[in-house]
């Protein structure tokens, strides 16, 4: 199999500027059926790579697994991301991956960690993953083809038990039917019937999980993690360390967004401090802001009002205000140009330009609805956030962005 894989990258990457499509029809060099699939996994699953997973992507050798295990695989930036989290909680000891997949995280991890068991139950994926392994030098990893439960429930979990006291889990979330689960009682394995065998650990969940819930379910959290990568939430990391013992109220919330400028925006906060928190009301001012989505998914609302000394349009508009610029703001930045009533002929001449990207933010029509009514087209250097201001009035702020 691994050398029908090797057979079918050379081919992916002798027809890569091709439309694949048009390859499949025409199969010009009357390729078997499987092979032609397997080309045909190649050429998509390295489009999937070109961005996602540079590295990987850069040597012609890697082979890769179907499209759709890359497509739910980490990206080499959230990998890094948590390897350094891990050392960082855990030290460089060695450690396992027991939801080893496509073999991203535990490449990750062995780079900074003095080695890295890899288990992987499906063994076309542990036979790639070995493979790629040894193709990008990456020799402190060990591949183990065994369910990651069993794993850790038999005596010595393939390897003596007491010399392993860290490890990394990416449960699967995918049900029987191939339909996306996020629950931690239905992803594979199930992460509350092992976690009692497991004395350090750093679990990846789905973003639609609720916070709160997990850590109350997990417990003995010490941090947890919200990544985004240019504004949008891939990933929610949970650490659970023997070390320490967590009160959920003073857990440390790390809201991290890896802007497209290259820059990583940070916030830290607990939901201690956000119960406390007092915010301020006011009609837009100057500037106008809109934190990232990692903090909007932690519920950091009232903390990054007092963190940056900002006041709110409204209790449930996540927009901000100041009369003075905040530097580095983690999210985006606006100039307020005019303040109008939902009203079609107000705004048309307040906007100098028929263009116009468009939000909303607690208000009851979708942009697509507000676009139609106003005549707008999408794009341009103005923003229109449609909302609601404190007294309960729908506004809509015509801003354009702090460059």
């Amino acid at each position: 199999m691994l050398e029908k894989l090797k057979q079918a990258n050379l081919i992916a990457l002798q027809i890569q500027e091709n439309e694949i499509q048009k390859y499949i029809l025409k199969n010009p060099q009357k390729l078997d059926a499987e092979l032609l699939r397997l080309v045909a996994d190649q050429w998509l699953a390295r489009q999937k790579a070109k961005y996602k997973l540079p590295s990987w992507f850069a040597n012609q050798h890697v082979i890769f697994p179907p499209p759709l295990s890359v497509e739910q695989a980490s990206s080499e930036i959230t990998a890094n991301y948590k390897a350094d989290v891990f050392i960082r909680n855990f030290g460089d000891n060695k450690c396992v991956d027991l939801t080893g997949g496509m073999g991203l995280d535990s490449w990750a991890l062995a780079k900074v960690t003095n080695s890295v068991i890899y288990i992987e139950q499906n063994a076309a994926l542990a036979l790639v993953a070995k493979y790629n392994f040894d193709i990008l030098e990456q020799n402190n990893i060990e591949v183990v083809n065994e369910n990651s439960a069993q794993f850790t429930q038999s005596p010595t979990g393939g390897v003596p038990q007491q010399t392993i006291t860290n490890f990394y889990i990416d449960p699967h979330r995918r049900d029987n039917a191939k339909n996306k689960v996020f629950k931690i009682e239905d992803c594979e394995p199930n992460l509350l019937e092992i976690k009692h065998l497991l004395p350090n650990f750093m679990v990846k969940f789905s973003p639609m999980l609720d916070i709160k819930l997990a850590i109350e379910q997990i417990q003995n959290i010490s941090e947890v993690h919200i990544v985004a990568i240019e504004n949008e939430v891939k990933e929610l990391l949970f650490v659970s360390s023997s070390k320490k013992i967590s009160i959920i109220d003073k857990i440390n919330i790390h809201c991290i967004n890896f802007a497209s400028n290259n820059r990583k925006q940070v916030f830290e906060f607990n939901y201690k401090n956000e119960e406390k928190n007092i915010v301020k009301y006011s009609q837009p001012n100057t500037y106008i802001y809109e934190p990232n989505a990692a903090i909007l998914k932690a519920g950091a609302f009232k903390s990054i009002s007092a963190q940056y000394d900002l006041a709110k349009l409204a209790p449930n508009s996540h927009l901000y205000t100041s009369d003075k610029l905040i530097e580095n703001f983690v999210g985006r930045s606006f100039i307020c140009e005019s303040v109008c009533k939902f009203d079609k002929k107000e705004i048309l001449s307040k906007l100098p330009t028929p263009k116009a990207n468009i939000s909303t933010r607690n208000f009851p029509m979708k942009p697509e609805e507000i676009k139609k009514k106003l005549g707008l087209q999408d794009g341009g250097e103005y923003y229109l956030f449609a909302t609601e201001n404190n007294e309960k009035q729908k506004i809509v702020l015509i801003c354009r962005k702090v460059e």
